[in-house]
């Protein structure tokens, strides 16, 4: 399956991030609410509110290790993906729920 097309931002103007977090070893869902341990499920930013998740993550930084929030580029996994085989344990499902999200 080509998942270039299916994971790559809507516009070049405004490209769309994923934010992977190294703490829960899963990306961020939607609307900054839950985990998802497969893209399909993760929350879509602008570059702006991306660097404000990460950049807000930073004193957990401490507790993991490593940079706690990480931006990736959209279009990024959509090139990295592109005409490959992958894992359906990748692609994932929706978020897992999360107690105080409305």
């Amino acid at each position: 399956m080509d998942h270039q097309a299916k994971y790559q931002s809507a516009t070049k103007d405004d490209p769309k991030y994923l934010v992977w977090s190294n703490e829960h070893r899963a990306w961020w869902g939607p609307s900054r609410c839950g985990y998802a341990t497969g893209i399909t499920g993760a929350g879509q930013y602008s570059r702006a509110a991306a660097i404000a998740i990460c950049r807000d993550a930073l004193l957990s930084s401490a507790q993991v290790g490593v940079i706690a929030e990480v931006p990736v580029r959209l279009d990024d996994i959509a090139e990295i993906l592109h005409q490959q085989t992958v894992p359906e344990t990748v692609l994932g499902a929706k978020p897992e729920p999360w107690p105080f999200c409305g």
